[in-house]
């Protein structure tokens, strides 16, 4: 992985900070987080878009029981970090604990080497890949346009191969760093299970923004992925 700084602090990528809550009328379920605030999904989410022929779901979608709420606004890997542990093994880990695997700092984020890193203590039956498809400081519409069709196309092949996945892209509102937990792709969106948000968050591909927050050079496509071993 590249080495970087983010804000005077090296490797860091905060959470959604955006206190307002999302408006949604699609009548999907309204979960709540811990503070009572609606989880609703992204602003004007049309979760129609994952409906029909060529979405991919993950194997393992997260549901109400394995669905975590971040509590803060610099606990959103953490938070997606148990998603995919509960997911995986069916047993809880305390926030707390969590915090310190991946390092999360008060106010600003955790850092993606150690979210990596945590991921690999989930244990040695699991397997465990992470990427990114560059780190540059161009924002060029040229090489993001080919960037973004290599990574659909990396995210896909992760979901059909049974990988459940952490992404760390850019919120859809104050678009700050932010994780969440890959659900389902397809040509038209991608649905994540949004620790801020909600479980059932969607938002058009063309609309994702898979870029870290506050990285110089700035990292495009990362993920951690984990799946059960053969």
């Amino acid at each position: 992985m590249a080495a970087f700084l983010a804000a005077g602090v090296a490797g860091f990528s905060g959470c959604a900070q955006n206190s307002r809550s999302a408006a949604v009328r699609d009548g999907s379920p309204r979960e709540s987080s811990e503070s009572g605030r609606p989880l609703t999904g992204y602003p004007g989410q049309q979760v129609a878009l994952m409906k029909g022929p060529g979405t991919v779901w993950a194997s393992r979608l997260v549901g109400p029981k394995q669905y975590f709420a971040q509590p803060n606004d610099w606990t959103c890997s953490a938070s997606s970090y148990i998603m995919v542990y509960r997911s995986l093994t069916g047993r809880d880990l305390p926030l707390s604990e969590v915090v310190a695997r991946t390092g999360a700092v008060p106010g600003v984020g955790a850092e993606n080497r150690r979210v990596v890193e945590a991921m690999k203590m989930i244990g040695p039956k699991y397997e465990i890949v992470s990427a990114q498809s560059s780190a540059h400081p161009a924002k060029e519409s040229s090489i993001q346009a080919a960037e973004k069709a290599r990574e659909h196309a990396t995210l896909t092949r992760l979901v059909r191969e049974g990988y459940l996945v952490i992404l760390n892209f850019r919120n859809p509102e104050d678009h700050g760093g932010h994780y969440g937990v890959l659900q389902g792709i397809n040509d038209r969106a991608i649905q994540i299970a949004d620790p801020y948000y909600g479980r059932v968050s969607v938002m058009p591909w063309k609309s994702f923004d898979f870029r870290s927050g506050y990285s110089d050079p700035v990292l495009h496509g990362w993920y951690v992925a984990v799946r059960p071993k053969p």
